[in-house]
C-alpha cells in the first residue's frame, strides 16, 4: 500500500481577487478567522485549510492576505510551498500585488503553480481570453511560464472540480519533503487551549515530530517537550515534513513563543544576526542597491530589519544577482540553501530575495576582504557539501563539531556522520574531542611546538624547557592531538620530556651571556644570607630583573646547584645542612621540639623558622604532632 503524500499549497495574488473564496470553494473552510477580517471582507493574516485529493494526497492550504499593508504576513505563509495557486481576477487582470506576490514566490524558490483565473462568472468569454493572454505575457521567464491556467467561479462552482483535478496532476510531480533530517517547525501561530496550555502551529519543514519529543525553541535556546501533536486538527502519533502541524508545548507560555520563532531538534542549530547569501533583485525593482542599503529581511516566518553589503560588486541593478552579507537587527536561525525575501525599507515593498549560502559567517564582511570572502563562499555557491566541510575545517580548525555541520550543509546528521567518517578515513580531516581539524594540523602543531621550545631555549637558556601544559596552552591545542604530537616528536628523536618540561633533544641548560652573571650574583647572595634566605621576589629586586627571570635563576640553582625552594624562599644547600645538624642536636636530649626551640637554636625569627620546619617535614627530617615536632624517618 502506497503511503500518503503530504504537501503544502499556498495562495497568492492581489487583494479582492478571490483567494479566500477560492479556498472555501475547494475545501468548505472559511479561512478568515478574525472578526475584523469578516467585518472588513479582507484577509489580514494567514488562514489554513485542508484539501484531500482523490488519490489520497493530503494538502494543507495556506491562504495569504493580498493587501500591500499585510505583505509581511503573506511572506510568512509563503515559505516551503510545494505549489501555489496564483490567483488573478478575470475582471481586473494583473495588479500591483499580483507582481509583488510573484516576486515573493520566485524569491522563495517556488517550483510549481497553477494560475487560477477567478470571477469567471463576472466577464464575457472574449474578455477572459484577453486576461489569459495578459497572464501568459506576465509569467514569461518565471516558474509559472508553462503552468496550467484554470478559470473558475467560486460563486457558481464552475471550474472548481477541474481545478481539483489539475491540482492532483501537479501534486504528482511534487517530491516529498525530507523526513530524515533534523526537525524544523517555523512558528506562524501560538495560542492557549484551556486545559492544555500553549499550542504552536506551523508547516513542518523537515524531519518528524512525535509526542514526547524534546524540542529547542530558537533563537531563545530553550528546551521544551512536545506533549501532543495534531495534523489538521486531528491527533496523530507522528507528523512528517510537509504537514500543517500543531504541537502542544505546556512548558511555554503563549507570550514566550511568537511568529518567527523556530522549534527544532535540540543541539544542531545556532541563531545569527548576519548571513552570507545570493541576492537577486527583481527586474521590476525600482531601486539600485549599494552597500548599507536598508531592507526588511524575511526568512521562514520571521521578519527582521537589516542592511545589505555587496561582496562581489559595487552596486546591484534590477534583474541582477550578487553575493551579499545581510546584517540584521535581530536573530534568525538559517540553514544552508534556505530561501529569503527582502523588501525595501521605506516605503516597504518587495524588491527581491535569494538563497542563504553561509548561515553563520565568521565575521563582518569588509571590502578589503572581498577576494578571501568570495573564496570562502565558493563551495557554498557550488553546493558541494564535501568542499564546504573541508573549507570550514581549514578556516575554523578545532571550532566545529560534526553536529554543527548540519546547519552549514543542510544534510541530515547521519549524512554528515558518513561524510566526516569518509574524509577521516581518507586522512583529509582529523577528529579530536568531537572537533574537526585539517589533515595537516598535526604537522603544523609539531612544527609550532618545536619552534616555541626553541624560542624558550634561546630566551631562557638556564632552564630545561617550558612546562608541557604551558606549551599546550599557548598553542591552544586539544589534549589528544597535543599528546600525539609530543609522542611522535619523541619517537622522531626531536624532543625530550623531563619532569613535566619539554626540551629539544641534546639541549643542556647553561648560564650564557647575561645569565651567567645573574646566576653568580644570585648564588653568592643566597649563600651569604644562610639561614635567613631571600624570597625569589626579593631576589628579583636585588638583581634588578623581572620576577620571571629571578624564578628562572632560582630553578637553575635548585636543579644544578642543589639549592632548596620552599615557601618562595631560596636556600643554599649548606644552610639546610646547618639546620639539619641543629635538629640532630636538639633531638639528642629530648623526644619533641617546638618552633621556639628551633628558632632560638638557629638564631632566626619565626618568619624563617616556621616555613623551614614545614619544609623539613616534607623532606622527612621531622614530623609534626600538634604544635611540636618529633624525629622524622631520616633522623631515626
Amino acid at each position: 500500500m502506497q503511503s500518503k503524500k503530504f504537501l503544502v499549497i499556498g495562495t497568492a495574488g492581489h487583494i479582492d481577487h478571490g483567494k479566500t473564496s477560492l479556498v472555501k470553494a475547494l475545501t468548505g473552510v472559511d479561512t478568515d478567522r478574525w472578526e475584523e477580517e469578516k467585518r472588513r471582507g479582507m484577509t489580514i493574516d494567514l488562514g489554513f485549510a485542508k484539501l484531500e485529493l482523490p488519490d489520497g494526497t493530503v494538502a494543507g492550504i495556506v491562504d495569504v492576505p493580498g493587501h500591500e499593508k499585510f505583505i509581511k504576513n503573506m511572506v510568512a505563509g509563503a515559505h516551503g510551498l510545494d505549489m501555489v495557486l496564483f490567483v488573478v481576477a478575470a475582471d481586473e487582470g494583473i495588479m500591483p500585488q499580483t507582481k509583488e506576490h510573484l516576486t515573493v514566490c520566485e524569491s522563495l524558490g517556488t517550483k510549481r503553480g497553477i494560475v487560477v483565473l477567478t470571477k469567471k462568472d463576472a466577464v464575457e468569454p472574449e474578455w477572459l481570453e484577453l486576461v489569459k493572454e495578459e497572464v501568459e505575457e506576465f509569467t514569461k521567464g518565471t516558474f509559472l511560464e508553462k503552468a496550467p491556467v484554470v478559470a473558475v467561479s467560486s460563486k457558481t462552482g464552475e471550474g472548481i472540480e477541474e481545478l481539483k483535478r489539475v491540482i492532483a496532476e501537479v501534486a504528482e510531480e511534487v517530491e516529498p519533503k525530507r523526513t530524515e533530517g533534523i526537525l524544523r517547525l517555523p512558528v506562524d501561530r501560538s495560542f492557549t487551549v484551556k486545559g492544555f496550555g500553549t499550542v504552536v502551529t506551523g508547516t513542518l519543514l523537515s524531519g518528524r515530530l512525535r509526542a514526547g519529543d524534546r524540542l529547542e525553541l530558537l533563537p531563545a535556546g530553550r528546551e521544551v517537550k512536545a506533549r501532543s501533536v495534531q495534523v489538521h486538527g486531528r491527533p496523530v502519533e507522528e507528523a512528517v515534513a510537509g504537514q500543517r502541524t500543531a504541537v502542544n508545548v505546556p512548558d511555554l507560555k503563549k507570550e514566550e513563543v511568537k511568529r518567527g520563532d523556530l522549534l527544532a531538534t535540540p543541539g544542531y542549530l545556532k541563531p545569527t544576526d548576519k548571513v552570507d547569501a545570493v541576492l537577486k533583485l527583481s527586474k521590476d525593482a525600482d531601486v539600485i542597491v549599494t552597500s548599507g542599503h536598508k531592507v526588511h529581511f524575511h526568512h521562514l516566518t520571521k521578519e527582521v530589519e537589516g542592511e545589505v553589503f555587496l561582496i562581489d560588486r559595487q552596486e546591484l541593478l534590477p534583474g541582477e544577482s550578487a553575493l551579499v552579507q545581510i546584517r540584521l537587527k535581530g536573530e534568525v536561525v538559517p540553514v544552508f540553501k534556505d530561501r529569503f525575501v527582502v523588501r525595501h525599507y521605506s516605503p516597504a515593498r518587495v524588491i527581491g530575495g535569494g538563497e542563504i549560502l553561509n548561515p553563520l559567517p565568521p565575521g563582518k564582511f569588509r571590502r578589503r576582504f572581498a577576494e578571501k570572502w568570495k573564496e570562502l563562499l565558493k563551495p557554498f555557491t557550488e553546493k558541494n557539501a564535501e568542499a564546504i566541510v573541508l573549507k570550514l575545517v581549514e578556516e575554523l580548525p578545532g571550532r566545529l563539531s560534526p553536529r554543527e555541520l548540519v546547519q552549514f550543509t543542510a544534510l541530515s546528521p547521519e549524512e554528515v556522520e558518513r561524510l566526516v567518517e569518509r574524509l577521516k578515513g581518507e586522512k583529509r580531516v582529523l577528529v579530536s574531542e568531537e572537533k574537526l581539524y585539517p589533515a595537516d594540523y598535526l604537522k603544523e602543531l609539531k612544527a609550532q611546538t618545536l619552534k616555541l621550545i626553541e624560542e624558550f631555549h634561546s630566551k631562557t637558556p638556564i632552564l630545561e624547557g617550558p612546562g608541557k601544559e604551558s606549551v599546550r596552552g599557548k598553542l591552544k591545542a586539544p589534549k589528544e592531538l597535543f599528546e600525539r604530537a609530543i609522542r611522535e616528536l619523541k619517537e622522531e628523536g626531536k624532543l625530550e620530556e623531563l619532569e613535566g618540561s619539554l626540551k629539544l633533544t641534546g639541549f643542556i641548560p647553561s648560564p650564557e651571556g647575561r645569565w651567567k652573571g645573574l646566576v653568580e650574583r644570585a648564588e653568592k647572595s643566597v649563600r651569604e644570607k644562610g639561614l635567613k634566605p631571600p624570597t625569589v621576589k626579593e631576589l628579583a629586586k636585588e638583581l634588578s630583573v623581572p620576577e620571571e627571570e629571578a624564578y628562572a635563576v632560582a630553578s637553575y640553582l635548585k636543579r644544578h646547584k642543589g639549592f632548596h625552594r620552599f615557601a618562595d624562599f631560596l636556600m643554599a644547600p649548606e644552610a639546610l645542612e646547618t639546620a639539619v645538624t641543629a635538629l640532630k642536636e636538639l633531638f639528642s636530649g629530648q623526644e619533641r621540639i617546638t618552633v621556639s626551640q628551633f628558632k632560638d637554636r638557629l638564631s632566626i625569627s619565626r618568619k624563617f623558622a616556621v616555613p623551614l620546619l614545614e619544609y623539613l617535614d616534607q623532606l622527612g627530617f621531622t614530623c609534626r604532632t600538634g604544635n611540636e615536632r618529633v624525629r622524622g624517618e631520616k633522623l631515626k
